[in-house]
């Protein structure tokens, strides 16, 4: 009796939200509201409560395990992949049954986003877009990629202006509760997934992705454009890439389902949200894959291991050069901003989880700069400027949303200046070949 009354009382304590929140003090990211879950999760381990049942794919399958009825939408992103592989060769073919050189707008390249992850931050690379709109200068995607938020912009960034307003509407109205609910101690105790209930953010995604938008997504698939979300398979540790528009152009009864499941699966934070349970098959026996945001991996990707353009250039009959421009919105500051920080459990934790977010967002940019540089494609980054001070008093603070929204409209509608290196790496190095070392300074 007075162990299990020493348990329940801090686990109580855990389960209200980040002091962020409780106080109304600025939350600079979501690194609070993991700090919360993680210390939670800490807590609530030790009350030694049974994990629901499971038919997991064998360690041995993992590669070949498809989405029932769906075995060409998706694949692992650390390896090449012949089925994404596959896919962008068709989409090249697509695009050039409507334009010999294949490119979708007058810049005469192809043109490619990538968003990252950055919870509430979102609304900054939702603004972004919309002002780029208003400029005139936003270009038609070849390819669009999302991760956590960023996959919840994604199929809008991927529609065009059009779709504007549904950005505006998506990342300015919404509010905590729009998210997710907090659970109480004794529904944590009995399905104990996760710290709280992820249905409000499932059913947000069920309102902005309906029949019509799956069908404008399958149209522009046919059209030689592709999205690109991410999640992570809890299994194996690995992410995954999703070819939403072979889902959306699959003709299946079930695509609009899937499509709403890896869109939330995206942006479903690990111990936060309950992972999002996917019925897969592999050699002809069913099984279930467990997935969770994207972002405990990367926070923002372009492709990797999975893809070789040059090959799927020449598999598409292409002979001469396009091109490529890759446009990366970091939805969030790349410096970590000084703080003091009082020596208590929730704010260390929080502290540190903001500073290992910063550090996977660099190691990110660096790579996806490293694959650029080599494969010949023009770089540019976007984020929330250093000196930004956020004044959020709840996670999901539509106040502080539609500051960001307007920092980024503003920001792309006067003509941003885009970032071609990443944070640390000197402007004067950009002209140098990775590999060749620059000549001594006299």
């Amino acid at each position: 009796m007075t162990s299990a009354m020493f348990v329940a009382r801090p686990a109580l304590t855990a389960c209200v939200p980040p002091a962020c929140v409780r106080r109304r003090t600025p939350c600079t990211s979501h690194a609070a509201f993991l700090a919360w879950a993680a210390v939670s999760f800490l807590v609530l381990t030790m009350s030694g409560c049974a994990a629901p049942q499971r038919h997991a794919v064998p360690k041995e399958l993992v590669s070949a395990a498809t989405p029932v009825g769906m075995p060409a939408v998706r694949d692992f992103a650390d390896r090449f992949s012949p089925t994404l592989q596959q896919s962008v060769v068709e989409s090249v073919r697509q695009a050039r049954a409507a334009s010999p050189r294949g490119t979708l707008d007058e810049t005469g390249a192809a043109n490619v986003l990538a968003l990252s992850g950055g919870g509430a931050n979102g609304a900054f690379g939702a603004g972004f877009l919309c002002g780029w709109s208003a400029a005139g200068t936003r270009p038609t995607f070849k390819l669009v990629t999302g991760i956590s938020t960023g996959a919840m912009i994604a199929p809008f960034a991927f529609l065009g202006p059009q779709y504007d307003a549904n950005l505006r509407q998506a990342f300015t109205a919404t509010t905590t509760k729009d998210v997710y609910r907090e659970k109480s101690l004794l529904e944590i105790l009995f399905d104990f997934q996760s710290l709280a209930d992820s249905a409000p953010l499932a059913n947000s995604i069920a309102h902005q992705i309906d029949e019509q938008v799956l069908a404008a997504i399958a149209e522009q698939h046919r059209r030689g454009r592709r999205l690109f979300m991410g999640t992570t398979n809890l299994d194996a540790g690995r992410l995954v890439i999703w070819d939403m528009g072979a889902i959306a152009a699959s003709g299946r009864p079930e695509a609009l389902e899937l499509f709403r499941k890896v869109m939330l699966a995206s942006a479903s934070i690990p111990i936060a949200f309950p992972p999002v349970r996917f019925d897969v098959e592999a050699d002809g026996q069913r099984y279930d894959e467990l997935h969770v945001d994207g972002g405990t991996v990367v926070q923002v990707f372009f492709y990797g291991s999975a893809l070789d353009l040059d090959a799927a250039r020449r598999a598409a009959g292409v002979t001469e050069d396009i091109p490529i421009h890759l446009y990366v919105i970091r939805n969030g500051q790349l410096a970590v901003a000084w703080q003091v920080i009082m020596p208590r459990l929730l704010p260390i934790a929080e502290r540190t989880i903001n500073g290992l977010i910063g550090a996977q967002v660099v190691g990110d940019l660096y790579y996806i700069y490293t694959i650029a540089k080599r494969d010949g494609i023009d770089f540019n980054l976007a984020c929330i400027p250093d000196d930004y001070v956020p004044a959020s008093k709840e996670y999901f603070d539509p106040c502080e949303m539609k500051r960001l929204f307007e920092l980024g409209y503003e920001s792309a509608r006067a003509g941003y200046e885009w970032q071609t290196v990443p944070p640390g790496l000197p402007e004067r190095t950009a002209d140098h070949d990775l590999g060749e070392t620059p000549e001594p300074v006299k």
